[in-house]
């Protein structure tokens, strides 16, 4: 579609008019009762345009009790870099040094849990609450290796609601981090306890946004069926259309695309290890029953159940009349692939 602006932003975070769906998800944490929030996502689900889709309701919203700051975490490693990642999104936010009359140099050279009450209170002293949104939060798992003394501290400030509303995104590999703290105090991630799922779109969230580009419904629905809805698969599959208006040798391309199969690889790796065993017997057989998938893994139904709820919650699973899938085509693809080579090297073993 030549001279025609490409609507698609595939690999990058998106907030207002590029943001689609999550509004229950967008109110729960607006509008909710809970003050610490945890919403866990697989990778490229969305979790940092999440947040900026928070941060930027809140600045365009007359009436909100809250002034947002986006706190990325990720590279801080210990307790240094966790204050640097905190100067750094005051000073990158204009609009929340305005609301609260913080300045950077209010901040500098503050461990990280005096650098975070003075934020706290500084918001509060300004008329406001504050919405917290903590990108990356992992990192906190890294922190607890190294420096663990510091979460504690960190904690107490991240529920001190109703002044403060603390949102966490990460993988779930963050639910590791009350196994490797040994703390006389409370577990760091009571509160933030159950979490939320960032979900793939819903169908019609999806068709809103493929119909930016004026593609066909059939191709529409081949688009939906095939990434499960994923937004990054959407964006991607969306974008190279766009350009060439092949949809068949576009999902071909992308099937076959490093990046994405690299993109797979990384994103498996977040998962437990029952898990990732969960997911290749079912890329070997693919419909198994909740039943015949026990069997095999030589577990009950009731044991499963956790991993199978979080699996389709965020996507790498779907269940349509009690036979269990892969989540989408191209995972479906790269996984059988690598679940096939594992089965050759051990029937090659001597």
């Amino acid at each position: 579609m030549s001279g025609v602006r490409n609507p698609f932003i595939a690999g990058s975070w998106v907030r207002g008019d590029n943001f689609f769906g999550r509004s229950d998800l967008l109110r729960e944490v607006l509008e909710g009762e809970r003050d610490s929030q945890w919403v866990v996502g697989a990778r490229r689900l969305g979790k940092t345009s999440f947040l900026k889709e928070l941060e930027f309701r809140v600045l365009q919203s007359r009436d909100t009790p809250f002034v947002a700051l986006y706190w990325d975490l990720q590279g801080s490693a210990d307790a240094r870099g966790l204050a640097d990642g905190l100067l750094g999104s005051v000073e990158d936010s204009e609009a929340f040094r305005r609301a609260t009359d913080v300045a950077a140099e209010d901040l500098e050279g503050l461990a990280v849990g005096e650098m975070l009450t003075t934020v706290v209170r500084r918001t509060v002293r300004s008329g406001w609450r504050l919405l917290l949104l903590v990108d990356e939060a992992e990192e906190f798992l890294t922190v607890a290796r190294s420096e663990p003394t510091v979460l504690p501290r960190l904690r107490r400030i991240f529920q001190k609601g109703p002044e403060v509303r603390t949102v966490f995104t990460s993988t779930r590999r963050l639910a590791r981090i009350d196994e490797r703290t040994d703390f006389a105090t409370s577990p760091f991630l009571q509160g933030f306890i159950p979490p939320l799922y960032l979900c793939p779109l819903e169908d019609d969230e999806a068709r809103a946004l493929l119909a930016r580009g004026s593609f066909t419904e059939d191709e529409s629905r081949r688009i939906r069926e095939r990434t499960g809805s994923h937004p990054f698969l959407l964006q991607l599959i969306a974008s190279r259309l766009f350009e060439s208006r092949d949809l068949s040798a576009t999902l071909e391309h992308v099937a076959a695309d490093e990046m994405v199969a690299n993109f797979f690889s990384v994103d498996f790796q977040t998962l437990e290890e029952h898990e990732r065993a969960l997911l290749e017997e079912i890329a070997r057989e693919t419909g198994l029953t909740r039943r015949a998938l026990a069997q095999a893994l030589g577990r009950s139904e009731e044991a499963l159940e956790p991993q199978l709820f979080g699996l389709v919650r965020m996507g790498y699973l779907s269940e349509v009349d009690g036979s269990l899938r892969l989540g989408n085509w191209f995972f479906e693809r790269w996984l059988k692939r690598v679940a096939g080579a594992r089965v050759g090297e051990a029937r090659t073993l001597p």
